[in-house]
Order: structure tokens, then sequence, then C-alpha cells
């Protein structure tokens, strides 16, 4: 048996490391240098082309600069690097196991100045591991749960980067099991010849420890008494005397502090040695306090919300413990909600709004505890606000409250909470009378009366992403249920069980195009559970809606699916079809019927209980500053429905399909987006309403074509429409134009 050459992991490790800064200074190109305008691997089998590259120094020119030939960034070869990266991928398949791997080049002309740079591998057979043996752990119990899934095992090839990741996983793991002492050595025989290797792990387990002693010392701030009394603290680390040892809880401990964001710095160590006497070993916890205190102000626009502006205070050791208050503000409508008015014109869409005359707004006090229990943390909240969805309802809570269990293991995040809150919803009427069947005035008044719901939810997520504003790579999955019934305190006609589902991937093409890709289902059901019964009532701000610039991009704000229209003018007819007729007149029988020509028609979102988006883009890197925009070609796929209502089907037909192109500017607050998509479709037929001023009795008629809900007029000459289903059969006409079939969206953030 002999030692492992470490030589020759560290130089591998060396010239990986290397070839991404010989890269930057390699590649600059002198008036006699040949640019390389496309870089080849042949014969790797093994390994893909993107991960070879990533370790040498020869890099093609930037994508841009290879299409387009006048942009992005010229590379060249250079010659003195070049023979480097032949012994670079050599030391790459040595490491790995490949033996008898050769590495040649061929160089072609492409046109003057450029060439095509080509390495040709040949893998031949790998040495493989024969025989495993792990020596030292008869006296760990389960010692064969540590063995299980190691980075490296028999039959594979003999990798020596997994063979020491082989040996770190045994010592951590033993490390996390009471060892704190645990150390292993590796050794191995290799048989070229047979293509064989032989590994051996040698284990120094060590004494099995118990936390003994801790040892807590605090630093508040320089002339500040302390913030957070040491009990507080202890409940918070949750490490106590007579705990098992184990690594990974003293790093929960560090996080658990750092957590708590009243703690400038933490350190968790424990002693070098652990106690003969009664096998314990000490841990000193160090921490420096940081203010207490934080206040946070921001004012922000936006083409729904007008001007808006949000302030938050919190106090990071309420009561002298670790528990945290925050109380949270936002207003919204500055600008066009009374009593703040005056700014209408910079916005335009929130102008348009039903129900952004007054000002929206949050008020949010939570406690939350932060020495909680199996890491869930619990909060408790209390709210009042105004909220509206544009064009759709407005929901007013005088009064709200939450309880919410969290926890964040990793990349992993969980959520249990239950809501009840008092309040109302006002929407519009038409939208009352389609989705609600409250066309009656007593019956809208009887829908925005105050009523209580209460909601139960559980929602987890998990992220794998390299960064959480603009991943390259990775994926990201979040689910949510939500239900309502006699159980949670909801009243019976608020009862409903939603469900949606979003899962997204990232995955790098090349170092300049990121492919994104993302899915979201929803459905909300009724107390029975079952997917084809639709008859029930779903509360507005539990509906689904699609469309804008995080779902299907071709569409505006929640205009995907199912709506009703106000058109600006109507006709008289008569039964017969021709214009005219007296409602004041009994013999004379007439209806309404929006006009063709109408000058505008308003879209009101009414929502679904259905819900299927999908999302495809590639992220390009600009070829002019390239780490300040970026480019996205996009694709989205979509539609809300709401089952039971006549001709909304969940069927693949009904799908819409709009394509895009957009940019991305980098700034301090993320990215700042414009998204243009092609729209064809007409949009989805409805039923047609005219709202009368409230001037001549603010009356809801249906003036779709074909209704056949007769008209009369009193002796006073006031109008009125025979009760009855107004059919969906209003449908705006389709815009022929190709520049009016274009969609124009702003936001902040990548659309997911």
């Amino acid at each position: 048996m002999i030692s492992a050459p470490r030589a020759l992991c560290v130089m591998a490790a060396l010239l990986s490391i290397a070839a991404p800064t010989a890269r930057a200074q390699a590649g600059i190109c002198g008036a006699a240098s040949v640019e390389v305008g496309r870089l080849e691997f042949d014969g790797n089998r093994s390994f893909p082309a993107a991960t070879l590259e990533a370790g040498i120094v020869t890099a093609p020119s930037s994508w841009a600069r290879r299409t387009l030939k006048v942009l992005g960034t010229r590379r060249c070869l250079d010659r003195q690097a070049f023979p480097l990266d032949v012994a670079r991928l050599l030391k790459w398949y040595r490491v790995h196991g490949y033996r008898e791997a050769t590495v040649d080049t061929v160089v072609t002309a492409m046109g003057p100045g450029r060439v095509t740079v080509r390495f040709l591998i040949r893998e031949g057979e790998p040495v493989r591991v024969r025989d495993f043996f792990v020596d030292g752990l008869d006296s760990v119990p389960n010692n064969q749960a540590l063995l299980r899934d190691l980075p490296l095992s028999r039959g594979e090839p003999f990798d020596t980067i997994s063979m020491y990741a082989a040996r770190d996983t045994i010592v951590r793991r033993l490390r996390n099991t009471g060892y704190p002492d645990a150390e292993a050595f590796v050794g191995y025989d290799t048989h070229t010849l047979d293509r064989r290797a032989d590994l051996s792990f040698k284990v120094a387990v060590g004494p099995r420890a118990r936390i003994g002693a801790v040892d807590l010392r605090v630093t508040p701030l320089p002339g500040v008494p302390r913030g957070i009394t040491d009990e507080a603290i202890r409940r918070v680390a949750r490490v106590s005397t007579g705990d098992l040892y184990a690594e990974r809880d003293l790093e929960a401990v560090k996080r658990a502090l750092y957590r708590t964001e009243a703690f400038n710095f933490v350190r968790v160590t424990p002693d070098s040695v652990v106690n003969p006497r009664d096998s314990t070993i000490g841990v000193r916890l160090e921490l420096t306090e940081g203010q207490m205190h934080a206040v946070r102000a921001g004012l922000g626009w936006g083409t729904l919300d007008c001007f808006r502006a949000s302030a938050d205070l919190t106090k990071f050791n309420l009561l002298k413990g670790a528990t945290r208050l925050d109380v949270r503000t936002r207003v919204s409508k500055l600008g066009v909600g009374e009593p703040v008015t005056g700014l209408e014109n910079l916005c335009p869409q929130a102008k348009s709004d039903a129900y952004s005359g007054d000002l929206n707004y949050t008020v949010n006090a939570t406690v939350t505890a932060l020495a909680g229990w199996r890491d869930f943390l619990p909060s408790v909240s209390v709210f009042s606000e105004r909220r509206s969805e544009y064009n759709a309802y407005l929901r007013t809570t005088p009064v709200g409250g939450n309880v919410n269990f969290t926890r964040a293991l990793g990349r992993l995040s969980q959520s249990l909470s239950y809501t009840v809150e008092y309040g109302r919803t006002q929407a519009q009427p038409a939208l009352l009378c389609a989705v609600f069947n409250a066309c009656t005035q007593a019956d809208q008044a009887s829908f925005n009366n105050f009523r209580r719901l209460g909601v139960a939810s559980v929602s987890l997520s998990r992220e794998t992403g390299d960064s959480p504003e603009n991943p390259t790579r990775g994926s990201a999955v979040r689910l949510e249920l939500r239900t309502a019934g006699r159980y949670t305190g909801a009243e019976d006609s608020l009862r409903f069980n939603k469900f949606l589902a979003d899962g997204a991937i990232y995955y790098p093409l090349s170092s300049d195009i990121i492919l994104a890709a993302r899915i979201r289902i929803g459905a909300v059901v009724g107390p029975s559970l079952s997917f084809s019964d639709a008859a029930f009532s779903v509360p507005p701000q539990e509906r689904l809606f699609g469309g804008g610039p995080t779902t299907v991009r071709g569409f505006r704000q929640n205009e995907l699916g199912p709506a009703v229209y106000i058109p600006s003018a109507y006709d008289t007819v008569r039964a017969n079809g021709t214009r005219g007729g007296n409602p004041a007149n009994a013999t004379d029988t007439v209806y309404f019927r929006a006009r063709a020509d109408s000058t505008s028609i308003r879209t009101v979102p009414t929502g679904g209980n259905a819900l299927v988006v999908a999302n495809l883009e590639a992220r390009i890197r600009s070829p002019f500053y390239p780490e300040l925009i970026q480019w996205t070609a996009f694709a989205d796929l979509g539609q809300v429905w709401n089952r039971g209502t006549p001709g909304s089907t969940l069927a693949f037909k009904s799908f819409v399909l709009t394509p895009g192109l957009g940019v991305r500017v980098s700034t301090l607050i993320g990215f700042i987006r414009m998204d243009v998509a092609h729209n064809p479709y007409q949009r989805a037929s409805g039923a047609a309403y005219f709202d009368a001023p409230l001037s001549q009795g603010g009356a809801l008629f249906c003036v779709s074509p074909g209704n056949t809900l007769r008209v009369t007029a009193n002796k006073s000459g006031q109008l009125s429409q025979a009760a009855g289903s107004c059919p969906a059969a209003f449908q705006p006409s389709r815009e022929s134009s190709f520049f009016r079939q274009l969609t124009l969206n702003f936001s902040i953030g990548q659309a997911f």
C-alpha cells in the first residue's frame, strides 16, 4: 500500500483554478493575432464539452462576435497557453481515472484571421475501483449508515477527487454523530495493466462526546447597555449540556443567532479536546450585539399603483428577549386616490381603474418569537388594509389577524398559517352579476356586506438556483394549499379549497445564453373537493388570474381568460331587431344591444377557478455592456378557465401562445424589465353590460347581442330590465394591425 500522491490533485486544482484567469489574459488580441472562431471537442464521451471548456485557457469569441461579426468580445489564440491546455485536459482525465487518455489538437482556418480549434480526445478505458475497505468503525453504532451513498464506490472509475470526497464525507458524518476528533486516512493500490484500483480508509474515531459547559460571552455596542438577556440567547441557540456533539448543530446555532439580526458577530467554538473524565466537550459562544432598532422608508411608482410609499419599523429585542416586532405600512394610489390626487396624467392605467378613487393602504404589526420549536418560528400579526385588483375588485378589511409557523432549512422553506379577517369585497356590478349571479341591486348590496373569512394554508418551497435575482442554473418549486370551511371559522358562503403549484428550471446553454422555463398550475374547488363541481362561490381575492408581466405577457394585467365588457354605448331595438322602440309603451317590446361602433370597450377581468401557465425564455447577455444589459426571447402559453360556465372547456385548443422580445437593465434595485409580446387572438366572448351613471339611477343593463331581457319604463321614465341571465355573446373585434396586436409590459425583476 502507498499513500495517495496529493501532488496530482494539487496540480490539477492549480491548473483548473489558473485557467479562467489565464483565459482573460491570453485571449487578448493583437495586430497579428488569430481569432478563435470555433472551439470543438471530439471523443469526449464521459464529460460534456462545457465542462472541459471551463478548465482551459483557449476560448472562442463570444456568441455575438461569432454571429454578428462586429459586436461582442473577440478572443484570440495564445500560442504559449495553447500547449498547456493539452496538459490541463490530460491532467483532468488522469485525476478522474482515465490513465490511458490522449489529447491531440487540430487548428483549421475558417477564413482570414479566424480558425477552428479542435481537441481530439481518446479517453480509453478507465481504471475502476475493485475493492473498497473501511477499517476502524467497529465501535460506532449503526456504522453502515456512515457508508451509504458515498461519492465513490466499487465498479466506478477511480476518481481521485471523489476518493477524497468520500473520505471527507465519512469524517463529516462521524463528527455529526458525536465524534469531534474523528479523522480518516486514505490509501490505494493501482494496477494499470488490469485497470483496477484497491482503496482503503483507516478511520480513527476518537472518543464519543456530549456537550459540556456552554460559555456565553456577549459584547454590547460601545456606550450601550445589553439588549438581549442570556436566557433569551440560550433559547435561540438551543445548545445544552448533555446534547450529543454534532458539528451541524453548532453551525445551526450560528445561523439561528444571525437570523435574529440582533448580532453583528457570532462565533461558536468547541474546545480543542474532549474531557476524558466525563466525555464532554465545552462550547464557547462569542457574540457582538448590533443596533436593536431599524427604520426603513421607500417611495416608488408603477403604472397600476401610481405613486406608492412604504415605511417599516423593526425592533429586534422586544421586552429584552429574542422576540422581534415588525411594523409595516404601505400606501398606494398616491396621486389618483382620495384624499391625495392631482397626478392622474402621470398614471394613465391607475386613472382608468375603477378602484383607484381611494388610497389603498396596509398597516401590519407582527411579533415573531425567534426561539421556536423544531426550527419552526411562530409569529402573530394583526392588520388592516384596503387592497384592490386592477379593474376587478376592492377588498376592505378593517381588522384581521394571522398566526404563522415557518421553517427554513437551507434551500427548503415550509409554512403553516391561519388567517381570519372581517371585511367586504366590492366588485364591478357586471362582475358580481356574471360571476356570482348577484345581478339585482339587493343581491349586490348583500354581497358588499362585511363577512368573516377564515383560511388555513400550507406552503412549501425549494430553491436551488445560484442567484435569487437572476439564476443561471438550478430550479425553484413552490406548492401552496389553502382551505376555508366551517372548521376554519369561515361563513358557509365562503367555503373553498385552493391549490397552486409553480416550478421553474434554469439551464446554461453557454456562457452567454441561459434557458429558463416555468410552469404554473392552479385550481379552486368547492367543499366537496370535486373538480367538476363549480356550484360554489369563490372570494374574489382567492380567484385565479392570468395575463401581465409575470404570466402570459401578450395580455394586459389579469385580462387572460374570463371577462365581461362595458361598452360605451348601446342601441334600443325592437323584437324584430330594428332600431327604435318605446320602453314606456306596454305594447312595444324592446331590448338593449351593445353598439358595434362603441368608441371604447372596458374589459373587466373576472378570473377563474382553473389556471395553467407555461413560460419559456432565452436570456442572452448583451454583446455591448454585457454586465448591464440582458436580452430575452420568450414564448408564453396559458389559459384561465371558469369551470361550470357555458363554453368553458379545459382543452388544449383553448390555450393561447404569445411570443415576444424583451430587455433587462441591471440597477441597484434589480432588473428593470421591458417586454413586448405579440397577441393575435380575439378576446374571449363574455357578457356585455352598460353601467348607467348614478345621475340616471346607476342601473346595470345587459346589452349582450341576442339577449331577450325586456326593458320597460315607469311613469317617471326610469328604465328597468327584466331579470334573467345575460348571455356571454359579446366579443370585441380583433385587432387587424400587427402593431396594435403588441402588448408592452414594464416591471422590476425577472418574470420568474
